[in-house]
């Protein structure tokens, strides 16, 4: 008798570039868990909109299509979705509210450097992005745990 693959077995490994977008997943939670306040609240850095962490996108100031920057913590930071999918395209408050952000966070000089930086090739090697993604995994369940221990509790509540 015959015996059964499953599929388990004929799954292929991901491709580098699946692994690099979900490093950028991991990467844009954890930058918005890291923003959320005790009771997960979080502010977007265009508009001042303040909603629950889950509510919110990983908003990169450089397009994530930029691949020497896309994976880059200090290039993304908590918005609202209206402001990430629309407002940095369209807006130009928007554009120079998360401009504003950037300079008064990080300096003029490293504000220059990210857009520097953004025009270069970068190539990821696949030990790299694995060993990425591994360690994005780690921060990202610190960072749950942290916040989950910070939330308050319907006892608490009352």
């Amino acid at each position: 008798m015959k015996e059964l693959k499953t599929l388990s077995n004929k799954r292929k490994p991901k491709s580098k570039p699946k692994l690099i977008d979900e490093c950028a997943t991991l990467l844009q939670k954890l930058v918005r868990l890291k923003a959320a306040d005790h009771q997960g609240f979080v502010k977007c850095v265009s508009c001042g909109a303040v909603k629950r962490w889950q509510e919110m996108q990983g908003g990169h100031y450089i397009e994530r299509g930029r691949l020497a920057t896309k994976l880059l913590e200090e290039n993304i930071h908590p918005q609202c979705a209206y402001c990430n999918a629309f407002g940095m395209q369209n807006s130009a408050h928007c554009r120079e509210n998360y401009r504003t952000y950037m300079i008064d966070m990080y300096g003029l000089d490293f504000h220059k450097e990210l857009l520097e930086d953004s025009l270069k090739v970068k190539k990821y090697g696949l030990p790299e992005v694995r060993d990425m993604l591994a360690d994005l995994k780690k921060r990202v369940k610190e960072q749950e745990d942290q916040l989950g221990s910070m939330m308050p509790t319907q006892e608490d509540e009352y």
